[in-house]
């Protein structure tokens, strides 16, 4: 039985197809939706370590949540955010272990083999990583 999603969003058009994709799992098994955005920490190369404002950041992953819960909202599925900073994947197995999720319903961004390469794929990572099954939405 799948009780708790966990729907990691990024604002992008695969992160949009995740979620709708959580939500028609949602209405099929009454399951909790929990939208999650991870604000990774800025990457400055040489500049002294200092405070960094993240409020910029944040508010940007706010807006995301809140697109993404319109989307929730509009196909009649109840659901729930949550924002975190931090390294992306890492953060998304960590909350899905948190919140005792069933499900982990997360978008393919597409990258190509260059890319994924030098940049690795937070769904690769999560998929490979994550103590709960995984669905990859592209």
């Amino acid at each position: 039985m799948i009780k708790r999603l966990l729907v990691p969003v990024d604002g992008s058009k695969s992160s949009e197809n995740a979620v709708r994709y959580a939500c028609s799992i949602s209405e099929k098994f009454g399951s909790e939706l929990l939208l999650l955005t991870v604000v990774p920490p800025p990457i400055i190369l040489g500049v002294e370590a200092g405070i960094i404002d993240y409020r910029p950041l944040e508010e940007s992953g706010r807006k995301v949540l809140e697109n993404m819960r319109k989307i929730t909202d509009s196909l009649g599925v109840r659901s729930s955010t949550r924002l975190e900073t931090g390294q992306v994947a890492d953060t998304i197995i960590n909350v899905a272990r948190e919140e005792g999720v069933d499900l982990i319903v997360i978008g393919s961004r597409g990258l190509s083999r260059a890319k994924r390469f030098l940049l690795g794929s937070v769904s690769n990572s999560v998929s490979h990583h994550a103590s709960c099954p995984v669905l990859i939405v592209r």
